[in-house]
């Protein structure tokens, strides 16, 4: 994407920063993929920073804590440190960083972040390409996400990390107070029916104090990803573009007012309306989950990450956690399978790090065996289908090891995020439409017509 497109993008989504703080720490100035190599001058260390928007959650941490400690001991010429903030503010900080060039050595990202961080710094690109580290090697085939990490057919980054896709958690003990059994939620209307079910006042008292479904309904970026990940996409093949946001990604082919897209609106206003069936003001994913885990909602929307955090949360939680694949849609007499992101954490080497060749050591180390165990803490499936693939890993990790019966007997085909570089754009249009649909209550068709107009401004 060219200088001024960048530019365009940015000013969309960095209004507002100008006063955020740019990371300190950073390895900037000219890059040297040769300075590692050559080693540190005496006893001074090589220092790298690691980028991440998971770090804030507790079983993310004690992981990469992990990680970096071990690579730091192995590799004493060598210092990893870790920076990271909450996700809903990462992104808008990771941009700001970009644009002025101070971003980390390591920044880890999904997929469909990378052509639009990538494309902050106009046709040269903010990070480096690593085809010629990967292209032809057991990365490029022995890793979920790699065939994701590509922009414009070449490697921006490797998935060396961890990865997840999205299923019902329930909680055990209340589906069997409503009398409820899991395997009888098939669809998306019985979803619907058991979330109204599960809706109760315990304390007598008038008002609602148990939830069905606690789902978010305020300002976070959750309330659109949840609505069109469960409904719209499945239907529509894609909120963005149609076809499963494929392309070409031309404004003529903007997709999200399409019929079946209104309609998944329509129906995800009439669930989140019902006061048995979901809480009212959810403000973010936080507050959602702890809903679940005091008892308040007996189901919620997350992807294997919720189980390491529901045992860091309290372990006695576990006995109690159920889950179930996401359900499939029937719209106008046809059934349509759940196809939810296959979320991939992916790494990038900022072009502005000193140290590129100790960097890509990194990554590359991470998806070793070894690591690969460490990041399993995470709560996510490591990457590696070898080391996850195993009867060992399914015989630890039970609950997680249902993701791959899911994506292999459930899920059809997962539809990712447009790799565009306008899809920052894209996507806050698609949040301010929803929060106009689903916290402000406006009609469906006149909300989505006016984001399709301004996503085709977008492209345009």
């Amino acid at each position: 994407m060219a200088q001024r497109s960048a530019r365009k993008w940015t000013m969309a989504v960095a209004a507002g920063l100008l006063g955020a703080t740019a990371l300190t720490g950073c390895s900037n100035g000219s890059s040297d993929s040769n300075s590692s190599a050559n080693g540190a001058s005496g006893t001074e260390k090589i220092k790298l920073s690691f980028e991440t928007s998971v770090y804030a959650e507790a079983p993310h941490k004690k992981a990469i804590d992990a990680l970096i400690q071990k690579y730091n001991e192995a590799n004493p010429n060598v210092e990893i440190t870790v920076h990271g903030t909450d996700y809903e503010n990462f992104w808008d900080k990771l941009t700001t960083e970009i644009i002025a060039g101070t971003q980390g050595d390591i920044v880890q990202v999904y997929p469909e972040n990378i052509a639009t961080y990538n494309a902050l710094q106009g046709d040269q690109g903010a990070f480096v390409n690593l085809d010629d580290k990967i292209k032809g090697t057991d990365l490029e085939t022995g890793l979920v996400g790699q065939d994701l990490s590509k922009v414009n057919g070449s490697y921006y980054a490797l998935s060396s990390y961890a990865w997840g896709s999205t299923g019902i958690f329930y909680r055990k003990s209340l589906f069997q107070q409503a009398g409820i059994d899991p395997a009888s939620i098939r669809t998306l209307d019985d979803f619907k029916a058991a979330a109204i079910k599960l809706g109760m006042d315990t304390n007598g008292d008038g008002t609602m104090d148990q939830y069905g479904f606690s789902s978010v309904v305020g300002s976070h970026p959750f309330v659109s990803s949840e609505w069109y990940r469960l409904v719209a996409r499945p239907v529509s093949g894609g909120v963005f573009f149609g076809d499963g946001e494929a392309g070409p990604y031309t404004a003529d082919r903007i997709n999200v007012n399409s019929p079946a897209n209104v309609w998944a609106a329509e129906w995800w206003q009439d669930l989140m309306e019902n006061p048995q069936a979901t809480p009212p003001g959810t403000r973010d994913k936080k507050v959602s989950r702890e809903m679940f885990w005091n008892g308040q909602a007996a189901m919620v929307m997350d992807g294997p990450w919720f189980i390491g955090m529901t045992k860091e949360r309290d372990e006695s939680l576990m006995d109690d956690l159920g889950l179930i694949a996401q359900p499939s849609v029937v719209y106008e007499g046809q059934t349509y399978q759940p196809n939810p992101h296959n979320y991939p954490l992916v790494s990038m080497i900022s072009k502005n790090s000193k140290h590129q060749e100790e960097a890509w050591k990194f990554i590359e180390w991470m998806a070793s065996p070894e690591a690969q165990e460490i990041i399993s803490g995470s709560g996510m499936i490591p990457s590696s289908k070898a080391y996850a693939g195993t009867e060992a890993y399914a015989q630890e990790n039970p609950l997680a090891a249902q993701f791959f019966d899911f994506q292999n007997n459930a899920y059809a085909p997962a539809v990712m995020d447009p790799p565009i570089a306008e899809l920052g754009t894209l996507n806050q249009i698609l949040i301010n439409a929803a929060q106009d649909m689903f916290v402000a209550k406006q009609d469906a068709q006149t909300v989505l017509d006016k984001a399709a107009d301004e996503m085709k401004k977008a492209m345009n």
